[in-house]
């Protein structure tokens, strides 16, 4: 398990306010799903920035959720000022819904924000965005689902869209419904296949996109999901293969990939607006109940323009002029 700790008191980068004095950093527990990445980076960052001390205390459960009971018992034996918890399924195995916590198994009494999150609210996780309902606040990373649809459409209009996902991500599983929901029949459903022990097939990666383009999907749009981040440059050089263009709900299948677009939020900037709510609750002393759980108003459309010349899909001139090419 990784176990790492930071203290930071770095100069400001962008406030030239001095900070009020502390009598000690604070201290932040950082729950991790699959190890220290871009949005941590900010959320670390915001406090440099903002010339707040803090001791950062770093746990990686490595995708592995038979870790976090370990996980919860030493957040109460160390009792930090305020938990960070990055991705849906820690949060969930971590927080408990929010009307049914059991204080044996979840993370009580210390205050909590969230990052790198999937329909909170459809998750239980919170109440609402405006009314969380317990000690818990943070961000939601993906732009809406509706809005998603209406950048891939603005890039090439479609009539069939195929999408793959680990069947076993809720993350994944929540935002296919809001697709189904949208789109009715346009939408063909694709998950990857799963072993003897239930687990995703990476194997079955390529037999999924071939299929997806015989039934004559015009997208590939691909969700927040886990493990098919961790074998993104098989499914985005696959879709390639088949001629097939790629749509991603996050950065990474097109800025570390072959992903042909997206519209994104840049993971660096969330983990900043994270550390903005978590100021609030340290030094501005703010309930985290009170604070709502809100997405970056600026998002990003990304295209690989290397992806667009070997499929030969080309951005619309109008486009470009709002997109970012990588």
């Amino acid at each position: 398990m990784l176990q790492r700790r930071h203290l930071l008191a770095a100069p400001a980068l962008l406030s030239t306010r001095p900070a009020r004095a502390q009598a000690r950093p604070f201290r932040i527990m950082m729950l991790l799903f699959r190890g220290w990445e871009e949005a941590c980076d900010g959320f670390r960052d915001y406090f440099a920035a903002r010339r707040i001390p803090v001791e950062l205390i770093v746990r990686d459960i490595a995708q592995d959720l038979r870790r976090v009971p370990d996980m919860v018992a030493e957040v109460r034996q160390v009792r930090p000022d305020l938990v960070y918890v990055w991705g849906t399924s820690l949060a969930m195995a971590a927080l408990g819904p929010w009307d049914a916590v059991d204080p044996a198994k979840h993370i009580t009494g210390v205050p909590v924000v969230f990052n790198i999150i999937t329909d909170p609210v459809g998750n239980r996780i919170i109440r609402s965005h405006t009314d969380p309902g317990r000690a818990v606040t943070g961000t939601e990373y993906i732009a809406p689902v509706e809005v998603q649809m209406r950048a891939m459409a603005r890039y090439r209009a479609f009539t069939r869209i195929a999408t793959t996902f680990n069947p076993n991500e809720r993350n994944s599983l929540s935002v296919v419904a809001q697709m189904r929901a949208l789109l009715g029949d346009a939408v063909m459903e694709l998950p990857v296949a799963l072993d003897s022990a239930r687990r995703p097939d990476p194997d079955s990666i390529p037999d999924v996109v071939a299929q997806a383009r015989r039934a004559g999907a015009e997208w590939l749009y691909i969700p927040p999901d886990t493990f098919l981040n961790n074998h993104r440059a098989v499914l985005t050089r696959a879709a390639l293969e088949e001629g097939l263009p790629c749509f991603s709900a996050s950065e990474r299948f097109v800025q570390f990939a072959e992903g042909l677009a997206g519209l994104v939020s840049r993971y660096y900037s969330v983990g900043a607006f994270t550390g903005f709510k978590a100021e609030q609750i340290l030094r501005g002393g703010r309930a985290p109940e009170s604070i709502p759980v809100e997405t970056l108003t600026r998002l990003s459309f990304l295209i690989r323009m290397e992806s667009a010349r070997r499929l030969q899909i080309f951005p619309p001139v109008g486009l470009l002029r709002v997109a970012e090419t990588v």
